[in-house]
Order: C-alpha cells, then structure tokens, then sequence
C-alpha cells in the first residue's frame, strides 16, 4: 500500500507526471521517508532530491532566505545536477513547520534524467520551452478552450461569387439558394489592382436599399440594380488557421458580423473559402460571457456601459483560468475597453467638436495591456483655434468623462495622468510647448511623462493630432541622442529580485516573503523596449509589437525576442494571479481595485511557478545588460 501511495503522490508532482507508469513505480520503491519538526534543519549525509508530502522548508543560502518548499514542492536538485566547481555556496534547509519528506537517491534521480528526454528538458530546457510547457499544461487542466481553436474548426458558411454586372436580385437569389446572407462581388478588370478586386453584399445591404426605393416607391427598378451598386469594399479577411479568439478581436475593432475565410492554394496564391459569421461563431462560444460585450454599441447611458464593463473582470478571469496567454487576453480586454471608452465619449462630447479634438489612452491602457481596471490614464488634444464657448464645452466634457470612468470602474491615476487635468488638456501647440519643456529639462518626473506619452493612443477623433506630437518628439530626439541614453537608464532604478546565486531577494509583508514583480520584472522590459522602439523609430505601442519590430531591424535576434516576450507574457500571468487574489480577499462590498498593489507572495506560488520564475529574473538582468552596453550608460554612472 505504500509504494501505491507513493506511486500517486508522483503522478501529481511536475515533472515527475511526464514519466511513464513504469517508471513512477521504480521511482517509487526506491522512497525513504523522513519525519523533521518545526525549527530543525535538515541534515543530508548523502546527496539526494527531497520531495515535501507535508510542511513547509526554508532554503537559505550564505543566510539569505532564497526559496520557500510545501506540499508537491522538490528541492535540493541544484546541488545533484551542478560540478563541484559551482558549489560554492552554503545551503541550509531549515523546516518551518512540521515536515514529511521523501528521499530519492541521487543515482536514481540521474539514471531517470538521462533515460526521459522530457524529465531531463524540465532542469536543462531554455525559459520558452518552460514556459510553453507551462502554458500547455494549464490549458489541458482546464479543458480545451474554444477560444484558441482553429477559425477552421468553426461553422463556414459557404463561399458565394457574383459578377460585378449581375443585378442585385441575381444576387439575393444565389444567397438564398446557397442559404447564406452574403455573397463576394468580382470586380474583375474593373479595378487596376489586384487587391481591390473584390468586395463584398450582404443581405443587410440589400434590405437597407429596398427600404430606401420604396420610400421613393421605386421597387420595381431596385432589383435591376447592378450589385456592385451595392457592395462593400474594403474586405475583412480571416486566415482560416488563426485563433477564432483573433477572429472575434477582428469582427469587435471593425464593428462587423461576418469575415471572409482565406487560405492557400497549392501554388501559394491566396483563395477565398467561405465567411465566418458571428451568430455562427457565437454558437461556437456557448456560454462565453465576451459575446454579452457586443452589445456596447446598442449602450445609450454611462449606465448600461458600467454593466458591460463589470463584466470584463469575470472574463478575464475565466480566460486566465483558462490558460490562455496573458498577451491574448490583452488584446481582447483592451479592445472591448476601447470600444466602451469610444461609446462613452460619443455620449458625452458635443458631435460639433469631435473633428477638433483627439481622446488619447496612455501609459499600460495605450500599449493595450491592461488587464484589470487598476487606473485610468488619458488625455486630450484640441486644434489651436478654439472658440472661447468651445473650451468651455471642452472642460465640461473632461470633468464629466473623468466622473463617468470612475462609475466604469476605472479608478483615478494616482499621479493626476487624466484628461481632467491642464497638463494633459492642451492645445497643439501647447502640448508641443509642454513636451519641448520635458525634453530640454531631463528629470525623473520628465522622463516618467514622456514614457507615459510615448505609449499614446487614440480611442476617438482626430489622429492627426497625435501624429504631429509624435513627429515632433522624434525630431528633437534625434537632435539629442544624449537624451535617449539617459531615457534608458531609467530602465535599470529598480533592482532585479533574484541574486547572484539564483535565490529570491524578498521583503517581508501581511502576505510573507513578496517581491513586487512590476518594479523589479515587468518595468525594466516594457521601459527598455520602449526606449529601443523611440530609438528606431517604431511606430507600435504594445510591447510584444515592440519587439517584434526590433527583431525585423535585427535589434534583438530572433531568440531573444521571443525569450523577452514569452518573460513579459509570465510576469504578467503573475502579476494577475497576485491582483485576483486581492480581489478575492477584498471585504464583502469593498472596491479594492484601485489600492490593488503589484506585490507576488511566494507562499502562493508552486515550486514549478518559482523555478520558472528565478530563471525569468535573469532573462531582466541579462536585458538590462543588453540596454547598459548599447547604450553605454556605465559611462553616464
């Protein structure tokens, strides 16, 4: 019976679950068991991997804590699979409460690492790899997630061609008789381009023009109509292996039901397939709460926003849960943000000023990668010749948006970074007169401003007015490339968690040992692409975009790039994890998301989360090391 139990306690433990029955067994018949009581240390006469079944065991090294081991947790392999040379440091492990350990012997723990590729690429295998096994892992816990299936997978309604002379009732009768609502239009010669040969009719189109000749009482001539008369151009296109998570993305940016389905030919052409339709697509979803969502555009108060709104947090929840990656839920959250924030302000703004004005979202919100509604960052430009009744009508707008995100349940920005206020109200040519300032005059409260502008975008109005800034900013960078060295030092201010010897470098708190993985992990990566993409001239806000952009211009090579985003992507996956349990924890009827703190206890994080977790640290220091020798900055120290 012990063996047996031994035997199910490894079918549970990471990495031990990707070993053969067989092997678990032999594994098993090989356990010692160990009993130690709070406050002793445990004594290894021989080298051996421990395996917690109870208590909890403190590693501290030279008497630094390093690593906290509960129930399921492994520890002490450093020391097996490391040369003597690299043993330099004093390890004890100390029993904090009342502990039973299994004992593997050394020879076995080597012989199974040797004989399993999959065990042995567990302690040897790169942070992607880890991270891609991790991610795997989550996403077969929970299921299989519709989300992340193929566009492919779904229900394709079938692909209808029309020539561009056909009459518009030649068109409805194929639509019917191939019982889909739309068809593709062939402009064939008619277009110079390749690219705009085709447009699209849908029966939507065809009712709205009906409706129109019958108020003209012209029904009988509406028919003939030819239906390139009638169709729609440009085409929204899906590739029929992308995410139906990035199809729903697509059709939520465009405010559209339908995409047209691509895919290759044997040649590599391009060829059109068939269209995904959202009612088809929400059937695929089910219960999926991101469909409710599409109902933002019907919202006519700051109320019905607000219900919409709320619901963001219980989908991000149920997606994380999910296992899917947290630059994905991104997208999405930010995408259904934009959308409430653009519906808000079309409530709010008078329609006479939305040609003269641009609703900018900075900082996380602008590199849409907020997650929760932690705080809200925005500002606002106007064109210069504003009437006096104008600006009135402006400040109004500014007092009453920032009210009705607060109602949205976008807490205020602690640092006053909110349209409300005359520093991020500006005319064009006093916001360039503002960032002049920020520029020629370097402090730590200018370059935090400039970084948060760095990352703006527009949600509504005018992006011309933007574009002049950004022009602007990049012009006077490159006339001081000084500045851009300075800008990224900023980049190194906060330690990394992790020191020399690979262990956690912690603070105490009401949650134990915690590390505040924003400053110390996520800050110095977003910073440090930021400052990279000014440098050369990327146009891209997200980080992920970022880096992609800095590898096509051969910045990064492509494995570090994908290393630093795979990081982010981690850190981040913490950071909700850590802000989510806050939520949990808040009391009965408490708003706590806007005092909710960056902070990642190690007591809540499994032995597989804080391995992965020490080797990410050192992907931050070794990029910070990147950004000191491209920018020289130990010669500005």
């Amino acid at each position: 019976m012990a063996i047996e139990q031994h035997y199910q306690f490894l079918q549970n433990v990471t990495p031990f679950d990707r070993l053969p029955e067989s092997q678990l067994m032999a594994i098993a018949q090989t356990f010692d068991v160990l009993y130690y009581p709070k406050g002793e240390v445990v004594e290894l006469s021989e080298p051996c991997l421990l395996l917690v079944i109870k208590g909890v065991i403190q590693e501290a090294q030279d008497a630094k804590v390093m690593a906290k081991y509960a129930n399921g947790a492994y520890f002490n392999e450093a020391s097996l699979l490391q040369s003597e040379t690299n043993r330099s440091a004093v390890i004890q492990y100390k029993v904090l409460e009342e502990a039973i350990l299994y004992r593997v012997p050394q020879a076995v723990f080597l012989e199974t690492i040797q004989s399993f590729a999959d065990f042995k690429a567990h302690f040897y295998s790169n942070i992607v790899d880890k991270l891609n096994a991790w991610h795997q892992q989550r996403q077969q816990v929970a299921a299989t997630e519709v989300m992340m299936e193929a566009v492919c997978s779904a229900p394709i309604q079938p692909l209808v061609v029309v020539n561009a002379d056909a009459s518009v009732s030649e068109a409805a009768r194929k639509m019917v008789e191939n019982k889909t609502d739309c068809c593709l239009i062939d402009l064939g010669d008619l277009q110079e381009s390749q690219d705009t040969r085709w447009a699209i009719l849908t029966s939507t189109d065809i009712l709205r023009f009906t409706a129109h000749q019958c108020e003209r009482d012209s029904i009988s001539s509406a028919v003939e109509f030819r239906a390139r008369d009638l169709a729609n151009k440009p085409l929204q296109t899906v590739h029929e292996l992308e995410y139906l998570f990035n199809a729903l993305l697509k059709m939520t940016r465009f405010q559209i039901d339908r995409l047209v389905v691509r895919r290759e030919k044997n040649n590599g052409e391009i060829e059109y397939s068939g269209f995904l339709h959202l009612k088809d697509l929400m059937g695929v979803f089910a219960n999926q709460s991101a469909l409710v969502l599409l109902k933002i555009e019907q919202a006519n108060s700051v109320d019905d926003l607000a219900e919409l709104s709320n619901q963001l947090d219980d989908l991000v929840v149920t997606l994380h849960l999910k296992g899917i990656k947290v630059h994905y839920i991104a997208k999405l959250i930010n995408e259904l943000h934009r959308k409430i924030i653009q519906r808000l302000i079309s409530l709010l703004l008078p329609n006479d000023l939305h040609s003269k004005v641009a609703v900018m979202l900075l900082g996380s919100e602008g590199r849409s990668e907020q997650l929760l509604r932690t705080d809200q960052d925005n500002a606002l430009l106007f064109v210069d010749d504003l009437s006096a009744e104008e600006k009135t009508q402006l400040l109004d707008f500014s007092v009453a948006f920032n009210q009705a995100m607060l109602q949205l349940g976008f807490p205020p920005c602690p640092g006053g970074i909110m349209l409300n206020q005359p520093t991020w109200r500006q005319s064009q040519s006093g916001f360039k007169a503002q960032l002049r300032d920020w520029l020629d005059r370097p402090s730590m409260e200018s370059f935090m401003r400039l970084a948060i502008f760095a990352d703006a975008q527009i949600v509504f109005g005018q992006a011309t007015l933007l574009e002049i800034q950004r022009k602007f900013m990049a012009q006077r960078l490159a006339d001081t490339p000084l500045f851009l060295r300075h800008f990224a030092k900023v980049a190194l201010q906060f330690e990394t968690p992790v020191s020399f010897f690979g262990g956690f470098i912690t603070r105490q708190s009401e949650q134990g040992a915690v590390i505040d993985i924003k400053k110390g992990a996520i800050f110095p990566i977003v910073h440090g692409v930021r400052v990279l993409a000014l440098e050369h001239g990327i146009q891209e806000c997200n980080t992920h975009w970022r880096i992609k952009g800095l590898m096509d211009l051969g910045v990064f090579e492509a494995a570090q790039g994908i290393e630093l985003g795979e990081t982010l992507n981690y850190f981040n996956g913490l950071r909700l994890d850590a802000m989510l349990r806050q939520k949990d924890n808040a009391a009965p009827g408490e708003d706590g998301d806007g005092a909710l703190n960056n902070d990642v206890a190690l007591d809540d994080l499994t032995h597989l989360q804080q391995d992965i977790l020490k080797q990410a640290l050192q992907v931050v220091n070794q990029f910070k090391s990147f950004l000191q020798q491209h920018f020289k900055l130990r010669e500005l120290m």
